[in-house]
């Protein structure tokens, strides 16, 4: 066989495999756009997996100060209040709620929209602070809020809505990493944020799928219309003409640069569908920070969670201390400005019970701190959303493992959650995962035998045209 009919042969079987991927993919690139949570579908209408995968949407869960029955649970799809202990929920705020912050019996949530706040435990929700940003994640501890504001700015708040301050983090070079594991990069990548910074790697990603998809589209049109001029011999030379334009923009030098992307893409891919199988030895692959890209020099958007503690000294002073969380570690600083790491690995979210912070890890190990036995490697499920205190103990909410996952059973489900079925394959079945593994194996294919064939394109596209249609 060819190249050329490799390539067209590889072409049809992907085709409509790497165009849902690609679409998929970019929704679930922008997990923060509103609509994706408010369109919905019924479930009778839809694959189990789809029900499933809408319950890992929330994201936060507290409870009434003095009564364990009233549970409030937060996430993607709104905020919602339990009066009988989980049992039967309703809905009170159609927010995305990403952290819910206990302050003096006030109740915080952390939004798209702002800081949202409740002084009815939940009931009903106002507008409180930074309306119109997306705050990704929420502190609060003694007379302060700390907020993330899209993963790239701290903000310092009072109760009473005065921002005393608003700042980026910058982190000495001596305090980064000096090394990643291989999945670490894998994962990054995959998910747009393993490049650069200011928004750099997403939007890569995001052109990089839309090259796909036109790829995908054109190459499809291309081979249903030489099938039709060659039907019509004669009667085909308007439609040829249309062959000859979009055949030389489906091969345009332009497009052939998104080839390491869709070549890195495919391999991460499989990679993740097997991580089980493919996460230990990707571990043990340490690349060295100098070898990497720019944005494991700066991680100037990278704030996942947050923390603030204040103490009260004998003078009546204040001694606050800020955490922030990110893929290297926990850091530190006194002044919102001074920044020193305190403990390594992935900071995925961070939860203060009184004096205790709990830290829930991203492929590195749960742990706490606490002023007397500082930091402690704990046993905990592995990425857990949240901890909450109940009869004196912490209970860990979602999360791989043994946790809360009681949340509201909902009859529908929204079109993030369907993208994210399609996506992985779970939306057909669960081996669907072994479909999308050949079409990465076909798209690999696509991009060798697509270089090959540009490099050899001859100068006159005519002759091209008519062998095909001939044969």
């Amino acid at each position: 066989m060819n190249t050329r009919k490799l390539h067209k042969k590889a072409g049809i079987f992907a085709g409509l495999f790497l165009l849902i991927l690609s679409l998929t993919g970019f929704f679930l690139n922008h997990d923060q756009w509103n609509f994706q949570y408010q369109w919905t579908l019924p479930n009778s209408v839809l694959p189990d997996s789809v029900a499933k995968a809408e319950k890992s949407l929330f994201q936060s869960k507290v409870i009434h100060p003095e009564d364990v029955q009233w549970q409030i649970v937060g996430g993607m799809r709104g905020v919602f209040v339990s009066l009988d202990g989980g049992v039967n929920y309703q809905q009170t705020s159609k927010h995305q709620f990403y952290a819910l912050r206990w302050l003096n019996n006030v109740l915080y949530g952390a939004t798209e929209d702002g800081i949202l706040r409740s002084k009815d435990y939940g009931l009903t929700w106002q507008a409180f602070a930074l309306s119109g940003r997306w705050v990704n994640a929420l502190a609060a501890d003694g007379d302060k809020l700390l907020a993330s504001v899209d993963k790239s700015h701290l903000v310092l708040l009072t109760p009473q809505a005065e921002i005393l301050s608003e700042t980026t983090v910058t982190l000495p070079e001596d305090q980064l990493a000096k090394n990643i594991t291989l999945s670490r990069f894998v994962r990054d990548f995959h998910y747009g944020r393993g490049l650069f910074d200011n928004g750099w790697s997403l939007l890569l990603n995001d052109i990089t799928a839309w090259i796909l998809v036109f790829s995908a589209l054109s190459g499809s049109w291309i081979w249903w219309s030489l099938r039709r001029a060659k039907k019509r011999q004669q009667e085909s030379k308007g439609l040829v003409k249309w062959i000859k334009k979009v055949m030389g923009v489906h091969s345009h030098g332009l497009v052939l640069l998104a080839i390491p992307f869709l070549l890195l893409f495919a391999l991460t891919g499989i990679a993740l569908d097997h991580s089980q199988f493919f996460n230990k030895p990707l571990k043990q692959v340490v690349l060295p920070i100098e070898t990497l890209p720019p944005v494991y020099r700066s991680l100037q958007e990278d704030i996942w969670s947050v923390d603030v503690k204040v103490d009260a000294k004998e003078d009546q002073q204040q001694a606050v201390t800020y955490r922030v969380g990110n893929r290297f570690g926990v850091y530190e600083s006194a002044d919102l400005s001074n920044w020193r790491k305190v403990s390594d690995g992935f900071a995925y979210r961070m939860t203060r019970l009184t004096d205790t912070l709990y830290v829930s890890g991203m492929g590195s190990p749960a742990r706490i701190y606490t002023d007397y036995t500082g930091w402690l490697d704990i046993k905990a499920p592995h990425m857990f959303r949240d901890v909450y205190q109940k009869n004196y103990q912490a209970v860990y909410f979602k999360g791989h493992g043994k946790s809360d996952q009681q949340v509201p059973n909902l009859t529908d489900s929204s079109f993030y959650s369907i993208m994210l079925t399609l996506h992985d394959g779970t939306f057909f079945a669960s081996w669907w995962v072994w479909i999308n593994d050949f079409a990465s194996v076909l798209l690999i294919i696509l991009l060798v035998t697509g270089l090959m064939r540009w490099q050899k394109k001859p100068s006159g596209f005519k002759r091209l045209l008519k062998r095909q249609i001939k044969e």
